[in-house]
């Protein structure tokens, strides 16, 4: 495994937990469950500890893909740009996780309206990293993008191309 395919495995989990997490804190704000709660907030502190690491493992990963073809330089850019606020926002987003847990924990007055504005909150990271992963798609898959002649024309994979290239060199 290279830097790339550690990027695509890492990038999901930011995410998905940041997504997951909205989801479950509104269960448990609607349940006035302190326990779901919790669960959410651990979510979002995971999300933004994933958000550190998936930025890291793009920066290796542009240097394997930029010479690919039908990899442009502004592609890369775009998803990079993209990331850099998604990775903050969601940072952000596990300082909070981090501070609802504290107030749950010493049953701080205002907690509920505190975890509703992080909830908010969560909406803009959760909307950020949607498009942060937009942008990643560019990249390597040719369907998301809005000009697809960009794609290679041929429907002929670069690995036959390659192997067919090799094979003639042999002859």
């Amino acid at each position: 495994m290279n830097a790339a395919h550690y990027h695509l495995i890492i990038n999901h989990v930011p995410i998905l937990a940041t997504f997951f997490s909205i989801g479950i804190l509104l269960w448990g704000i609607s349940a006035k469950s302190r326990s779901i709660k919790k669960v959410a907030l651990v979510g979002f502190v995971v999300a933004g500890v994933f958000a550190i690491v998936a930025f890291q493992t793009g920066e290796s990963a542009e240097d394997i893909v930029e010479d690919l073809p039908g990899v442009t330089h502004e592609m890369i850019e775009g998803h990079e740009e993209a990331a850099g606020t998604a990775q903050w926002l969601t940072i952000l987003l596990g300082v909070g996780g981090l501070a609802g847990l504290f107030m749950i924990s010493k049953s701080t007055k205002g907690v509920n309206k505190y975890l509703w504005i992080l909830l908010a909150y969560s909406l803009v990271a959760a909307a950020s990293l949607g498009y942060t992963a937009y942008e990643g798609g560019q990249i390597r898959h040719t369907e998301l993008r809005e000009n697809t002649a960009e794609a290679p024309a041929s429907s002929q994979s670069q690995a036959d191309i390659s192997l067919e290239t090799e094979n003639e060199a042999g002859e």
